[in-house]
């Protein structure tokens, strides 16, 4: 079995990637409203794929942006009508600068509310946002059960979001040269709180980093992960497991996705 909590089908399917692996279980992600509509239409009824909902910062530069109400209307609306099981992805960026420091917040901090209101799981997108990201949390308006996916910062960044009771994703660029601050947060994160994702097609590990990512190359950084945390890979796989149905909700038979 192939465990990818964060890929993105429509991003692969643009970069050529259409097969998506039969023995996978994990999260189809949004990056914008209108995703999960798209992703049910394509993904395979047979499989056991989850989906989210929601709206990244860059979308406060699309010219289809009205209003933070607006975008949250229509994510509502996908949510309703869609098999949705997360909201996300969503956050803070500021490395690419969309929209502006107010503007972001605005969006993350309203998506943040609504997973809390429907009681769904939060996806995080968190580049160069560690201070914003750690005011959200602290903020007593943020009551969402959230997943830092793509995890790129340090362990006082990963004991913040522990604090929160978040759990921790990590992807192929733990395998990247000089990323020490990556492995040394890996090395902390309890194995109850532990994920593992490709956020395919980006960020391939190495050997396979500038190439399109893949599902499967989940493997390779799990092996990684293991070996880092000094664990036996199926262990840490197994703990995996139970950690996305813990986040999703879900017992131990996963739901599979049901394409009307």
């Amino acid at each position: 079995m192939i465990i990818d909590s964060h890929f993105h089908p429509l991003a692969m399917a643009r970069r050529g990637i259409a097969d998506i692996p039969v023995e996978i279980t994990g999260i189809a992600v949004a990056t914008e409203s209108g995703d999960a509509e798209k992703m049910t239409a394509m993904l395979p009824p047979d499989r056991n794929i989850f989906i989210s909902a929601g709206s990244g910062p860059w979308v406060l530069d699309e010219e289809s942006f009205i209003s933070v109400d607006d975008e949250i209307s229509r994510i509502r609306r996908e949510i309703l009508e869609y098999p949705v099981d997360a909201i996300g992805e969503c956050g803070i960026d500021n490395h690419w600068k969309y929209g502006t420091p107010e503007l972001q917040m605005e969006l993350f901090m309203a998506e943040a509310e609504l997973a809390s209101e429907l009681k769904k799981p939060l996806i995080i997108h968190s580049r160069d946002a560690d201070r914003e990201i750690s005011e959200a949390l602290s903020s007593a308006d943020f009551r969402a059960e959230a997943v830092m996916h793509c995890f790129s910062s340090d362990a006082s960044m990963a004991r913040s979001a522990l604090d929160k009771g978040l759990y921790i994703s990590f992807s192929g660029n733990l395998t990247y040269k000089g990323n020490d601050g990556i492995r040394q947060a890996a090395m902390i994160v309890p194995d109850d709180r532990i994920l593992i994702e490709t956020d395919a097609p980006y960020l391939a590990p190495i050997p396979y980093r500038g190439r399109p990512n893949r599902p499967e190359y989940t493997e390779i950084t799990l092996d990684f992960l293991a070996s880092l945390r000094h664990q036996d890979k199926e262990e840490l796989k197994a703990a995996v497991l139970r950690n996305l149905h813990s986040f999703l909700k879900r017992d131990e038979s996963i739901r599979k996705l049901r394409v009307s």
